[in-house]
């Protein structure tokens, strides 16, 4: 079966940011896209709420990692921007890959542009790979850029 491209939907990009170099890779790519049709782009920064043994969640000042955040959201756009395109920036908390997809279905994303963590070995079993989670889980097709 032979799918038309240019017959698909992609209205709405969805492209979670988180200033590595893979992240940076996935935000140029969804430029392109963005470009050839006419897409809405939205950058999302997730915050993973921070595994401290022994401390209460409540007790714990997200302020930095907040910051941090807004920063890489901020890089980020003037990236897209350097390339002439436009996008929207939105700051979340949670456990990413579950918010990445969160956010899909709220934001009726059409794609999922990602860049790919590159995690091997011991880490990607222990940690597991957003990039995978989110394209086993998604609402909507998602594009993992090497």
């Amino acid at each position: 079966m032979e799918i038309n491209v240019d017959a698909v939907m992609m209205k709405k990009l969805l492209v979670p940011v988180d200033g590595s170099k893979s992240s940076d890779q996935g935000v140029r790519y969804a430029c392109s896209v963005s470009e050839k049709y006419g897409s809405e782009m939205t950058l999302l920064c997730v915050i993973p709420p921070p595994i401290i043994l022994g401390v209460e969640a409540g007790i714990i000042d997200y302020r930095p990692l907040e910051e941090s955040g807004r920063k890489v959201l901020e890089n980020t756009k003037n990236i897209v921007e350097s390339l002439g395109v436009k996008a929207s920036t939105r700051l979340e908390t949670g456990q990413v890959a579950d918010t990445i997809i969160n956010i899909a279905k709220e934001e009726g994303s059409d794609l999922i542009i990602i860049g790919s963590r590159g995690l091997s070995g011991a880490k990607r079993f222990l940690l597991g790979s957003v990039s995978n989670s989110v394209s086993h889980h998604a609402p909507c097709p998602v594009l993992i850029v090497r």
